[in-house]
């Protein structure tokens, strides 16, 4: 079988960011009005690369030290350099949930990656962080229409970040769409700028900084 990849789906060479040593009210500041009730990630190309379809599959092997992994022919397999951090950030507010909206193929070998790949500041696994998931082939919108149903939050006050475009389709429920570029996927910078364009866009009052202290 032939395994080859687009060119886009190779694993990239990373840039280097600046480190984030900062808070996180000097890194939110005061433009951030309100905030969402869900934030939804995509898992291949959002959180990690390449496709977790385009691997040779289990069993996977962790690397702690690295934060990556390998498939069963030993070719890697990592989580962006920012998901970790961006987790944790959104765990600071304790009643916003992470939600996973993904038409993956192959639902057990994310569910294993997800408990593999480990937050460090927050010792636990990003699987351990998530609220709700929706992980099978099929329509984006269907997934959010699961979203809803099981945590009862409007689709307005959910923000979603994918790195195809056609996932826009989400919008028509009234979710905020994020698009990512699939070869640096989650970066903090984003990440940051989306909650901004949120809080601008939301016409609702939501969760707020206030409630925190944050401000």
């Amino acid at each position: 079988m032939n395994r080859k990849q687009p060119s886009f789906l190779r694993l990239p060479s990373l840039p280097a960011h600046r480190s984030s040593t900062m808070t996180l009210k000097e890194k939110n500041g005061p433009m951030y009005t309100r905030l969402p009730k869900m934030i939804v990630f995509d898992l291949d190309c959002t959180l990690w690369t390449p496709w977790i379809d385009y691997t040779y599959g289990p069993p996977f092997q962790y690397d702690a030290e690295t934060n990556t992994m390998k498939d069963k022919r030993g070719e890697a397999f990592r989580l962006f350099k920012h998901v970790p951090e961006v987790f944790a950030m959104i765990k600071q507010w304790p009643d916003i949930k992470i939600g996973i909206a993904s038409r993956s193929t192959t639902p057990d070998w994310c569910h294993t990656a997800l408990k593999m790949f480990q937050v460090p500041s927050m010792d636990c696994s990003l699987y351990d962080l998530i609220d709700h998931m929706e992980i099978y082939p099929g329509e984006k919108r269907q997934h959010f229409k699961e979203l809803h149903k099981a945590s009862g939050i409007d689709y307005n006050e959910m923000l979603f970040f994918d790195d195809e475009h056609r996932n826009k389709s989400v919008t028509w429920l009234g979710v905020h769409f994020e698009l990512l570029d699939p070869s640096k996927g989650l970066t903090m910078h984003h990440f940051n700028l989306a909650l901004e364009r949120f809080s601008k866009q939301s016409k609702r009052t939501q969760t707020t900084l206030d409630q925190y202290g944050m401000k």
